[in-house]
């Protein structure tokens, strides 16, 4: 149906948008290893061990993933609750779940169903920034740590959302790994805590 028109052209989109990012960056690489001794500024010297790739994958590439599936769900959420609203003849249906609306309004099943599923995409965005961050900082000196804290985060975020998404807040927290949403944000914050004292003790 239209969702599944919706996700072919998004990964059709994806798939183009990669291609083209992987030219650029070959292309960047090559002059880099042509010109880059005429172009780059000489500064500290920054070591990054062999295992930080992990972190690079887990916490950016596959949470991102994960946010994306989120998003997805939202979009399915959105017309098949539309749908269902119009069936009970809410003739506000088409204005309350329609874009740009970020939640739905009013106090129907299907308004507070499609907002449970909603929180359970945006409130992991009021954190993702500092958590992608914090990883990149604490992946430096402890990428073990922080990719498996990566791992964790991802992992704990679909079964939190989903647990939210069943029209309970409640049950956000019903799977043991839901409250490793906060602790696996923690781990990657004092990685980066470490990595930054580290490098202020040695400059001292």
């Amino acid at each position: 149906g239209t969702y599944c028109t919706h996700l072919a052209m998004a990964s059709a989109f994806f798939a183009k948008t990669f291609a083209a990012s992987a030219v650029v960056l070959a292309g960047e690489r090559y002059l880099l290893s042509q010109f880059g001794s005429c172009c780059l500024l000489g500064g500290t010297t920054l070591e990054i061990p062999k295992l930080y790739s992990f972190v690079v994958l887990v916490n950016v590439v596959a949470s991102t993933f994960v946010l994306l599936s989120l998003g997805f769900r939202v979009s399915a959420a959105r017309k098949e609750l539309s749908t269902q609203a119009k069936k009970k003849d809410d003739k506000d249906a088409e204005a309350r779940f329609n874009y740009p609306k970020l939640y739905a309004e009013g106090f129907s099943e299907e308004a507070h169903k499609f907002n449970c599923v909603q929180r359970g995409h945006q409130q992991p965005l009021e954190t993702y920034t500092s958590f992608v961050v914090a990883s990149l900082i604490g992946g430096l000196k402890h990428p073990v740590i922080t990719a498996l804290a990566g791992l964790v985060w991802c992992a704990a975020r679909l079964v939190w959302a989903e647990g939210y998404a069943s029209g309970k807040p409640d049950n956000r927290y019903s799977h043991f790994l839901s409250v490793h949403v906060w602790s696996s944000m923690l781990v990657v914050l004092t990685a980066a805590v470490s990595t930054s004292l580290s490098w202020l003790t040695a400059w001292w």
